[in-house]
């Protein structure tokens, strides 16, 4: 027996902006038709369709391409740099200097950064993580240049040698200047506060980061201005009417894409109003237990 539903196409249109105070200016504009269920848009109308968005989502940074050049095996172990370097350094070898037989070396413990992947994300908690080895300065905010990089030991005991720049120059170029460089690696992929969500998923997974932690290409994320706001918006991407929605679009898709975030009606969190600190209340209490029950969705 065929099952028959009835579709509705839904106009979704609005302006971007990530700041109340900019509210009134110009943002850019987005539009989109979406079908779902004529069953799904009855139960999720009123959080569909915002005037404006709030919150802007990004895809992770593809860190664990390239044969794993700059994933970092096991935990860095710290030791003393040598001599004409100057702050602390560690011993590290990657996946793929492990795959060309290079031995265990010594990197800057600057270059050093916490990454999560979409294995690491489980709803309400981040469990687990990886290290990157990344020619980043978080400082700065930017990728070396080839002159700062030449002085580096990340240059000098691995990036240098010929195995591993062959690997790197015949990887994909696609959003990126140099070979060092990684794709959509960004400042805001290092913020302290973050909601993260697994992309492969039938519906929202998300976590709170706040370790400033690296998400890899298939975790998205947004980025908050506080604790108390990533808790907020962890606690809305939860809501079963925004999960209907995605539940269906998901399967066509394959994906929970960052563009998602734009369908719904999501207020920019202010702590004054009594609703928005109850929701980053659950948040907080979601991310201490490290799961979702029954009760954390109650109105």
């Amino acid at each position: 027996m065929v099952e028959r539903k009835d579709y509705v196409a839904i106009e979704i249109k609005g302006i971007i902006t990530t700041s109340l105070k900019k509210a009134r200016g110009k943002g850019k504009e987005f539009k989109e038709t979406i079908w779902i269920s004529k069953e799904t848009y009855d139960y999720a109308k009123k959080v569909l369709g915002p005037e404006k968005v709030y919150y802007a989502a990004h895809e992770g940074v593809s860190f664990d391409v390239a044969r794993g050049t700059w994933r970092v095996v096991g935990e860095p172990k710290q030791v003393k740099c040598p001599r004409g370097y100057s702050g602390m350094c560690v011993i590290i070898e990657t996946k793929l200097s492990r795959e060309l037989g290079i031995e265990s070396f010594v990197v800057e413990q600057k270059f050093i950064f916490k990454g999560i992947s979409g294995e690491h994300i489980k709803k309400g908690k981040i469990d687990g993580h990886v290290y990157l080895v990344l020619a980043y300065d978080r400082a700065k905010k930017r990728f070396l240049t080839e002159k700062e990089l030449l002085k580096t030991l990340l240059y000098r005991n691995y990036l240098s040698k010929a195995k591993v720049r062959k690997v790197l120059e015949s990887a994909s170029k696609h959003m990126r200047k140099e070979r060092w460089y990684v794709e959509r690696m960004r400042e805001e992929a290092l913020a302290q506060y973050k909601v993260v969500w697994r992309d492969v998923a039938r519906e929202f997974v998300p976590a709170v980061d706040t370790d400033g932690a690296v998400p890899d290409h298939n975790v998205h994320y947004v980025v908050t201005d506080t604790l108390e706001e990533v808790y907020y918006l962890m606690t809305v991407l939860l809501a079963p009417q925004i999960n209907a929605v995605v539940q269906e679009l998901s399967p066509w898709v394959g994906h929970v894409q960052p563009r998602f975030l734009r369908y719904f009606k999501i207020p920019k969190y202010n702590p004054s109003n009594p609703v928005h600190k109850d929701l980053a209340d659950r948040g907080r209490s979601i991310h201490q237990k490290g799961y979702v029950d029954s009760n954390d969705l109650k109105l």
